[in-house]
C-alpha cells in the first residue's frame, strides 16, 4: 500500500474510533456547528504559520486543519451523507473539469475567461444563483470581501484609485466632526475604507494581508 494512502487510512480510522461508542466522549458530541470556531481558528493559524515561514509549523498546522475536514466527513458519514472519499472524488472532478488544456485540448491561453464559465455553468446545475453576492460567503471578513468587490468592479490605474482615497478623505474630513452616529459619517467611513481596499487591489495586494502583516508588527513593538 502507498505509504501517503496508508497515513491517511489511519488518520480515518482514528477519527472513526474517537467518534465510536467507546471512543472519546468530547469527539463524540461535536457536531458540524459546534466545529465552525475550530475550523476558523485553525485556518487562522496555518495563515500564521505560512506568514511566518516554518516548515514544522506549517505541517503541524495543515495537520490540524486537514483533522478539521476528516472531523466534519466522519460526521456526515454517519449521517449516510458523505464520506472523506466523496470529499476527494469532488475536488479531483473539479480540477479535471476546470483544467481542461491540461486534462483535455483545450488551450491554455484561453483558460481565464474558460475557468469562469465553467464555474458558472457548475453553479447553474446546483441551482445556485452566479451573482457576486451570491459567490461570496456571508461569514468572509469584510476587507476580504471588499478586496473581491474591488476585482470584480471597474479595473481602474492605482493612480484613479488614490484619487478615489484622496476623495473619500476629504468628505471623511468634512463629517469628522458631526455625531458620530450619525449615518453620514458612518458612510464616509466606509467609503474611505472601501477606497483603501481599491487601491490594494490595483497595487496586487490583499487589503486584509497588509493589514494582518501591519497589526502583528504593532504587537510586537508593544510587547517590547
Amino acid at each position: 500500500m502507498d505509504e501517503h494512502a496508508s497515513e491517511i487510512e489511519r488518520l480515518i480510522a482514528i477519527m472513526a474510533l474517537l467518534r465510536a461508542p467507546e471512543g472519546c466522549p468530547w469527539d463524540r458530541k461535536q457536531t458540524n456547528s459546534t466545529l465552525k470556531p475550530y475550523l476558523l481558528e485553525e485556518t487562522y493559524e496555518l495563515l500564521e504559520a505560512l506568514d511566518n515561514g516554518n516548515s514544522q509549523d506549517i505541517r503541524d498546522e495543515l495537520g490540524d486543519l486537514l483533522l478539521q475536514v476528516v472531523f466534519l466527513a466522519r460526521i456526515n458519514e454517519e449521517q449516510g451523507l458523505f464520506d472523506f472519499n466523496d470529499i476527494a472524488r469532488s475536488i479531483s472532478d473539479k480540477l479535471v473539469r476546470r483544467h481542461p488544456h491540461v486534462f483535455a485540448d483545450a488551450n491554455a491561453a484561453d483558460h481565464a475567461r474558460r475557468w469562469e464559465e465553467i464555474k458558472q455553468q457548475e453553479r447553474q446545475e446546483r441551482g445556485k444563483e452566479h451573482s457576486l453576492a451570491g459567490r461570496i460567503p456571508k461569514n468572509l471578513p469584510a476587507l476580504k470581501t471588499a478586496t473581491k468587490i474591488a476585482k470584480k468592479t471597474d479595473q481602474i490605474s492605482p493612480s484613479e484609485a488614490l484619487d478615489k482615497l484622496e476623495v473619500s478623505i476629504r468628505e471623511l474630513k468634512q463629517n469628522i466632526n458631526v455625531d458620530k452616529e450619525t449615518s453620514k459619517l458612518r458612510g464616509a467611513c466606509a467609503e474611505f475604507l472601501y477606497a483603501g481596499a481599491k487601491l490594494m487591489s490595483t497595487l496586487g495586494f490583499d487589503a486584509e494581508d497588509i493589514l494582518r502583516e501591519k497589526t502583528v508588527q504593532l504587537m510586537s513593538k508593544i510587547d517590547d
